[in-house]
């Protein structure tokens, strides 16, 4: 996979968690990403696999009634804002 092939699949994946909302969570999409941060890591992407390892464990704290809504708002907020800059060629550690 590519640099350009991860960002398009967070993307997707960010969209489907926030289109459903966080209260119709889909483990595929918790799946899909565990799959990415592993992509991440074959990248060599440190940032983007930690950043995507970080809302996989607060996805699945949420899931399981032991994190609120407000922390995945926050890791959604930062994965996007990551993605964005990927797409800018903004982002030299990637």
């Amino acid at each position: 996979m590519t640099v350009d092939g991860l960002r398009s699949e967070l993307e997707g994946c960010i969209s489907n968690i926030t289109s459903a909302g966080l209260g119709n969570l889909d483990g595929g999409n918790i799946d899909k990403l565990e799959k990415l941060s592993g992509e991440a890591g074959g990248l060599d992407m440190k940032q983007g696999k930690k950043l995507i390892d970080n809302l996989v464990a607060v996805l699945k704290s949420l899931k399981d009634g032991s994190a609120k809504e407000d922390s995945v708002q926050i890791r959604l907020t930062a994965m996007d804002f990551y993605i964005k800059n990927i797409q800018d060629g903004a982002i030299e550690d990637l």
